[in-house]
């Protein structure tokens, strides 16, 4: 099997690469043929197999996908506002934030399943590697901008400090890989088994190849490139309509049975990643005032299902919802309207005592629905954008579990204008913020590239009152891969949390 070589500060053993040393160990015990027969499990593999790779793949990115939107994605987009001790996220005191070496290593399973898919003649298991891949790498990329890429899961061999690729290249790499995924992932191609995401449903991972696609694709809105596709060179709007429009080649999502969203358990180890964490801890995190009054101002029932109403509001028999300003001093924030009793929680049922209710979202019927509005709205492509945002909003009450209220398309701040381009993108960004709640990272992710919704930076922050736009390198590189780190800096601009990357340029 060919050689596998990561960042240099990751190099933790894979999977495959425990497989081996317990092999070693064992060979080297000196153990007669008698112990060996004795001690031969018929259940043990004896190889690796895609299938044995693909949950901890999927529930190791879920995981640390959750935990971030959890730590800093909640609180940078005013989801969520800490309170009590370590408020240092919420005023941007941004150090190091464990997102890099988690999801480099769950690279390694990836590259190991592709390979093995490869040698194997199992394109079903290539596809969804694929897929896993370029999502992976979508999240590295959006929050740092030039990462490893080309060399970070190469197989050459020696190559111990990889280089880092600029942001067009590795979103080029993505699109060219979903597209092959697309491509793979046919009738016919194979069962999958091991797949705790979609049960082993081969079009559902085909619809979610091209929907990331989709997600991609409009990220790049702002960039005047040309993409390689069958017949020659195309422009962002011409490959997202090549997308929309073939729906019998290329399916995107159709409904929230589509959703790549993971189901968590009530029992070790597909539990909701938060719910092992102190309750103290986890009570610490309340909703935002920005969001609270956003959804108060719409009279919207998503509310409920994101929050629970202050401890002392229901004691009275009057159930009400008080957000939290981001960005409060320890002090400012404990005592806020009276203290944690006068302070609207996460959902308490929903997001801790039931993990089963949670789900590690990936990517949501809604947010197809809003890319499909906005591109509308563009110009993109011919559809109807007032139908898309209508559809969006309506799939992200559905979701939850709700359904729209009589009315709600008729008010101020949420209907749709339809002879206003800047008014109607402006809706379209305000609902899918709020459709974006606890979707990892990007709720930020898309505020960067339209500003919407206009948020104001937290009230005691310590970043100039900008509001952070990339996280810093880890400084295991700066050690260990000095001399890229270095370029890629050069190249991008300070190792700084308000340095654009090349897709905010």
């Amino acid at each position: 099997m060919r050689s596998l070589h990561f960042p240099s500060s990751l190099r933790a053993p894979s999977f495959l690469a425990l497989l081996a040393i317990f092999a070693v160990a064992v060979a080297s015990t000196g153990c007669d043929s008698r112990f060996e027969d004795v001690n031969d499990n018929p259940n043990e593999p004896k190889e690796v197999t895609p299938n044995l790779l693909l949950p901890d793949i999927i529930r190791g990115s879920v995981n640390t996908s959750v935990n971030t939107a959890h730590t800093t994605g909640n609180l940078v987009l005013q989801y969520t506002a800490k309170v009590s001790f370590a408020t240092e996220i919420d005023r941007y005191n941004w150090a190091g934030v464990g997102y890099w070496q988690p999801l480099y290593g769950d690279l390694r399973n990836v590259e190991d399943m592709i390979q093995i898919a490869q040698e194997r003649g199992q394109p079903q298991y290539e596809g969804v590697g694929l897929v896993l891949k370029s999502w992976i790498f979508s999240m590295l990329t959006n929050a740092y901008g030039d990462v490893p890429y080309s060399e970070s899961v190469a197989v050459q061999e020696g190559i111990e400090t990889p280089k880092y690729d600029r942001q067009e290249a590795i979103y080029r790499g993505m699109l060219a890989d979903l597209r092959r995924a697309n491509e793979l992932l046919t009738p016919g191609s194979g069962s999958i088994q091991g797949d705790i995401l979609y049960n082993g449903d081969l079009m559902k991972w085909k619809k979610l190849a091209n929907s990331l696609r989709l997600r991609l694709l409009m990220r790049l809105s702002e960039k005047n490139i040309t993409l390689d596709l069958e017949g020659g060179d195309v422009s962002v709007s011409e490959a997202f309509q090549s997308i929309t429009s073939a729906p019998e080649t290329a399916p995107v999502f159709t409904s929230n049975d589509d959703n790549a969203a993971l189901e968590y358990l009530d029992s070790r180890p597909n539990e909701w990643p938060r719910h092992t964490s102190r309750i103290g801890t986890f009570r610490t995190f309340r909703l935002s005032e920005t969001l609270t009054d956003t959804l108060k101002h719409f009279d919207d029932p998503r509310l409920s299902v994101f929050g629970d109403p202050t401890a002392a509001s229901v004691e009275d028999g009057t159930p009400k919802f008080v957000g939290v300003p981001n960005g409060l001093t320890n002090d400012a924030s404990d005592g806020f309207n009276g203290g944690r009793d006068f302070q609207s929680g996460l959902n308490f049922t929903r997001y801790y005592e039931e993990p089963d209710a949670a789900k590690g979202l990936i990517m949501t019927y809604a947010e197809v629905l809003f890319l499909k509005a906005e591109a509308a709205e563009r110009g993109w492509t011919s559809a109807d954008a007032q139908s898309h945002y209508r559809n969006a909003v309506e799939a992200s009450f559905g979701q939850y579990g709700q359904s729209t209220p009589s009315g709600y398309f008729g008010q101020p701040g949420v209907s749709y204008p339809v002879d206003n381009q800047t008014q109607a993108l402006e809706r379209i960004g305000t609902q899918k913020w709020i459709a974006l709640f606890y979707t990892g990272l990007e709720g930020w992710f898309n505020w960067r590239r339209t500003g919407i919704p206009d948020i104001d930076p937290s009230v005691e922050n310590v970043n100039g009152d900008e509001i952070p736009v990339r996280f810093r390198y880890p400084e295991s590189e700066q050690s260990l891969n000095a001399d890229n780190y270095r370029a890629a800096v050069d190249r991008q601009g300070d190792d700084d949390i308000n340095t654009e990357m090349w897709l905010l340029e």
